[in-house]
């Protein structure tokens, strides 16, 4: 009776043992705790293949996207940052500057009040508005 009552014992812990160390977690319950979830997001920081694989999932996420660009949009750094970056890569690139403009050139073609904002912008600047008249006869009067 009493090697019973033991083995009973023995097979009730090692169930028990063997259920919990085969735990089903799901990404959710690990990111709910703050502390793994610190961890999990330090070690894809500072781990290149990790990172790697977040940018690239943060970037074929729509809303990630739209909360990163209304982020870097509200701060005016952010924005002036990103443009000389632009520039920079522009000047020393010339196919990365073409292709540049063409989206630019699209999404004016997609939302006639962009191309008012570009057009807007561009007064300021009457050499370029000649030049660029000039060079393509272009009617540069912005679309309502």
């Amino acid at each position: 009776m009493k090697n019973l009552t033991l083995l009973s014992i023995f097979i009730a812990a090692a169930m028990n043992l063997l259920l919990s160390c085969n735990s089903n977690q799901t990404a959710d319950q690990y990111l709910k705790d703050n502390s793994q979830r610190k961890s999990i997001i330090s070690a894809i920081a500072h781990h290149q293949p990790y990172m790697a694989d977040m940018m690239h999932e943060m970037m074929n996420s729509d809303s990630c996207k739209q909360m990163m660009s209304q982020s870097m949009m509200s701060d005016p750094g952010m924005k002036a940052m990103m443009m000389d970056d632009m520039m920079n890569m522009c000047k020393k690139d010339p196919s990365m500057c073409k292709m540049m403009m063409d989206k630019t050139m699209a999404m004016c073609d997609a939302d006639s009040s962009r191309c008012a904002m570009m057009m807007e912008a561009m007064q300021p600047h009457p050499n370029v508005m000649k030049s660029m008249k000039g060079m393509h006869d272009m009617d540069m009067t912005p679309k309502k």
